[in-house]
């Protein structure tokens, strides 16, 4: 009886509180993160509750959990070497929002890290490479270090590549620097000053804000410097002056001091380029700074004035069913460019609101002064000369906000986006063609003809954007740290362009303009595009994923007031939405995403008047075009070994365009039995491209060496109009590169074999063809075939440094009817070069090089250039130096390339001077953390 009574007891204890037992099950997760809200793994994270003590780590990824905790509140310290301690009070109902650990430091410059440091991690939207586990020596800069992460790519401009894709955007330690543009900063900082290199999918500071991550990301560099190295000056300032009337002087400053960013620049060149005059002027300020800790604002700008003067000839094959063309084009003249750019933003960021708005304002005019001769033979014999004198202004301003708020129940959020801007560009020109035409089968001068005329074009463009997002979050699901949401957004676009063209013939007698009124427009279009998506979202710390489906209804209005005709179309299209990115596991990611969109055709797309600008190709719009809906899909997988350093990133993407706009190229004859080029424009269906990327990097011995294997392949189906037949075409492209690697303090080596195959290179549809009077378009498909072996090396010793390259390249092109002069491109490279340095302060530099060139339709040279420098270094840290150096002694200098362009092959040389003989006396900052790094040039 006494134990059934105790036990009726407990029971009803327990029904009266609840909580009591409650509180022995409750788990508490976080989540870790530096400044830069990357992970911070291994950082101790000690619990204490008034009934018990825990403790435990952040795991790869940066989270942490507790079980069973007890009591009603409880108090978390979060330590970590390098960062400062930070510590929390909590209840057990109350949510743990993102950990932030401050960097410290005092801590780190006493850490040595000893053993083998892992090269490479993977997370969720983020590739991570440890810069200890690579080669950095003195004097590098940043890109020295991007070109042996593997998976990354960097040109000698300075261009970033990651995958095959552009990388733009530049951030340090999580935050916009400066232009926040990496090719502007890539060269100048020092590689000493960087721990870690992060290449992020970055979806924007909305997304990152809100957690809703939706749209396609961009590829966004992040530095994270070492500690203490987030301040510094850097820039440079000289004069110098040679021959070919050279002389220039200027200087840009930089000063960093974490998020308050200073910059000035301000320079002057002059010089005679060989075609006459180039001359260039740019000067720019910008500031940037924190008001509080939730307040931001920045402002710049920017001017330029550019002259140039320019001489090029070129030589033209284009295969065609009528036949095969050939060109040859001599063509100079000068321009003049000023330029003016404004821009400020501001932005607000508290734990529930977000806000930031940005004001660009440009203007641009521009002189152009040029004139060409191109000879034509084959199916067409015709002479043409072409003398071309215009102005141009063009004004523009734009203004956008974006704002989001975090609702009172914390789960959802309202964001809204908002943006207009206008443009115009005034044009006058003056034209004048003169055209020999000649008998098909003598080849004897038939006519003779001279057409003169005046253009004056006016556009304006008009846009108006608005959007809004509303995210209900879901109960939470059994992650506490998980989120899900109901997702509906709506996205309208409102363009205006009208476009007016007067056009005036020049009598040859009376030398007065007469209006043309068939070669005049007056022409409005106005376009509505709208998008609303609804979807379902869900994420955690290994998954993220949004599905959904979106519907865009278009309208595109046309009224041709001159013509008295209005068109209107409208279109609707439903496309699925699909965001998903995984952690399989530490070292495994994988993503997925889908996207649609709209482009409207443009004016010039549009109006049915002849543009005659070029006589030989008449360009006429077609009214009722239609807007193009395009599909895309990507896929990528990364993988890392954490012990051995391998990698390996792959990608899988696909597009197909529902009404894509593709020229329509008509060959018709004229009066004088010739043949002159109409180009027209019409939708069709069935263009598709589907290719595959991968990199796969394998180290040894430290990262001292390594092995990797890049490449992709790629089949498409592309659609030409030729004579308003419509032709397809399907072709595949592949590329494959074996590098390999060696380096070390005092020696490197690098080698590199490449393979290029493509059996569908006819870009007519993306890109205008060649900028060439008369150029003829065709429809033909070349086989091109790209070899390519590159041998390079380094020897450093105290005083002295050796460096040698051999590269050599073969190209051929096949295909009916390709020439001789054509088909093959060979090219042969060889480099050496030595810098030296003498009692401390002073270096000699000597740079040759011999390149053997055969296959060109030009006139085929093999330059030998050498190029040397004398320089003398001042002041402790040898910051001032004065050198004297000659380029192209022998005077053999070379610009030839060789592209292929749609349906033809190009052969290219601009004349410019080379043999320049250069006196500098240059000033050098470049200080961070209170330090001196050398940063020497390429």
């Amino acid at each position: 009886m006494k134990k059934c009574l105790s036990l009726l007891l407990s029971i009803l204890a327990f029904l009266c509180n609840p909580s009591g037992y409650a509180q022995n099950n409750h788990r508490i997760k976080g989540y870790v993160a530096d400044s830069a809200k990357i992970a911070v793994k291994d950082a101790n994270v000690i619990l204490i509750s008034d009934k018990d003590t825990l403790h435990t780590t952040t795991d790869q990824d940066g989270y942490f959990s507790f079980k069973k905790v007890k009591g009603g509140s409880f108090s978390l310290k979060v330590s970590s070497i390098g960062y400062h301690d930070f510590t929390g009070n909590y209840s057990l109902n109350q949510e743990i929002k993102h950990i932030q650990l401050k960097r410290d430091a005092r801590m780190l410059k006493e850490v040595v890290i000893k053993g083998k440091p892992n090269p490479m991690r993977i997370m969720q939207d983020t590739i991570e490479y440890n810069a200890a586990a690579f080669q950095v020596l003195e004097g590098d800069n940043m890109a020295d270090l991007l070109k042996q992460l593997p998976g990354l790519e960097v040109d000698d401009e300075y261009n970033v590549t990651t995958m095959g894709k552009r990388m733009y955007k530049l951030r340090v330690n999580g935050k916009d620097f400066f232009t926040s543009n990496v090719k502007d900063f890539i060269a100048r900082l020092p590689a000493e000053i960087v721990a870690k290199i992060q290449v992020i999918d970055d979806y924007g500071d909305q997304a990152n804000f809100t957690g809703i991550k939706i749209a396609e990301p961009i590829k966004l560099l992040n530095i994270v410097t070492k500690p203490g190295m987030n301040k510094g000056r850097f820039g440079n300032g000289g004069v110098n002056g040679g021959t070919n009337n050279q002389f220039g002087i200027g200087g840009n400053l930089n000063l960093w001091k974490d998020t308050r960013q200073s910059s000035g620049e301000l320079s002057y060149n002059t010089s005679n380029n060989g075609a006459g005059t180039a001359q260039a002027m740019a000067g720019g300020i910008s500031h940037a700074d924190e008001i509080n800790k939730n307040m931001r604002y920045g402002i710049n700008y920017n001017l330029g004035r550019n002259r140039n003067a320019f001489a090029n000839e070129q030589a033209i094959e284009t295969l065609n069913p009528l036949g095969t063309f050939y060109q040859k084009n001599l063509s100079t003249g000068e321009t003049w460019n000023n330029n003016h750019h404004f821009n400020t933003n501001f932005s607000y960021k508290s734990k529930k609101t977000f806000f930031d708005g940005n004001v660009m304002v440009s203007y641009n005019n521009s002189e152009n002064m040029s004139s060409s001769v191109n000879n034509q033979w084959g199916v067409i014999k015709q002479d043409l000369e072409n003398v071309n004198r215009s102005t141009n202004t063009s004004p523009s301003i734009n203004a956008g906000i974006n704002f989001s708020r975090i609702l009172k129940n914390k789960k959802s959020s309202l964001s809204g986006n908002f943006g207009i801007s206008s443009s115009s560009n005034h044009s006058d020109q003056y034209i004048s063609t003169n055209t020999r035409y000649y008998d098909k089968v003598t080849e004897l001068l038939v006519k003779d003809s001279l057409l003169n005329r005046n253009l004056f074009t006016d556009n304006n463009n008009q846009s108006f954007n608005f959007g809004f997002n509303y995210s209900l979050g879901l109960k939470k699901p059994k992650d506490t740290l998980a989120r899900q949401s109901l997702n509906l957004s709506y996205n309208l676009s409102v363009g205006r362009n009208t476009s007016t063209v007067q056009t005036y013939v020049i009598d040859q007698l009376s030398k007065l303009p007469a209006f043309v009124d068939s070669l005049s427009t007056d022409y409005t279009s106005v376009s509505v595009n709208q998008t609303i998506s609804l979807g379902y979202g869900y994420s955690s710390n290994k998954m993220r994923y949004n599905f959904g489906v979106s519907a865009s209804p278009t309208m595109l209005s046309s009224d041709d007031l001159h013509l008295g005709q209005k068109i209107r179309s409208n279109t609707l299209n439903y496309s699925p939405r699909i965001n998903l990115s995984k952690t399989i596991s530490k070292s495994k990611t994988i993503t997925l995403n889908y996207n649609g969109s709209n482009r409207n055709p443009n004016i010039n797309q549009l109006q049915p008047v002849r543009n005659t600008e070029n006589l030989q190709n008449i360009v006429i719009g077609n009214p009722n075009l239609r807007p193009s809906f395009s599909h895309n899909v990507n896929a990528t997988y990364n993988y890392v070994a954490a012990k051995t350093g391998i990698s390996l990133q792959t990608g899988l993407n696909f597009n197909l365009t529902q009404h894509e706009i593709v020229t329509n190229v008509v060959l018709i004859p004229d009066t004088l039995n010739s043949l002159k080029q109409e180009t027209r424009f019409e939708n069709t269906n069935g263009n598709y491209r589907l290719g595959s990327n991968y990199a796969l990097s394998i180290p040894f011995k430290k990262n001292k060496y390594s092995i990797s294997w890049s490449g992709g392949v790629e089949t498409s189906n592309r659609a030409v109009f030729i004579n308003n037949n419509k032709r397809f075409s399907k072709g595949i492209n592949i590329s494959q590169q074996l590098n390999t690697m060696f380096t070390s303090k005092k020696v490197s080596a690098g080698a590199r074999v490449s393979y290029r195959f493509s059996s569908n290179n006819n870009v007519l549809n993306e890109n205008p063809i060649v900028n060439v009077l008369g150029q003829v378009n065709g429809a033909v498909f070349y086989h091109t075939h790209n070899y390519l072996a590159d041998l390079n090396g380094s020897l450093r010793f105290k005083y002295l440094t050796f460096n040698t390259r051999m590269n050599y390249s073969f190209s051929t092109n096949r295909g009916d009817r390709v020439s001789d002069n054509f088909k093959n491109v060979q090219r042969l490279a060889l480099s050496l070069s030595a810098m030296g340095r003498i009692k401390k302060t002073y270096y000699i530099d000597i740079k040759t090089s011999k390149t053997i060139n055969t296959g060109y339709a030009l006139t085929n040279t093999n330059p030998f250039i050498v190029h040397a420098s004398l320089s003398k270094r001042f002041l402790k840290d040898q910051s001032l130096s004065f050198s004297i150096s000659a380029n192209d002694l022998l005077n053999q200098g070379n610009n030839l390339e060789r592209f292929i362009s749609g349906s033809s092959i190009v052969d290219t040389r601009t004349n410019q001077a080379t043999r320049v003989f250069t006196a500098r006396l240059s000033y050098n900052i470049s200080n961070f953390g209170g330090k001196g790094f050398r940063v020497d040039p390429d």
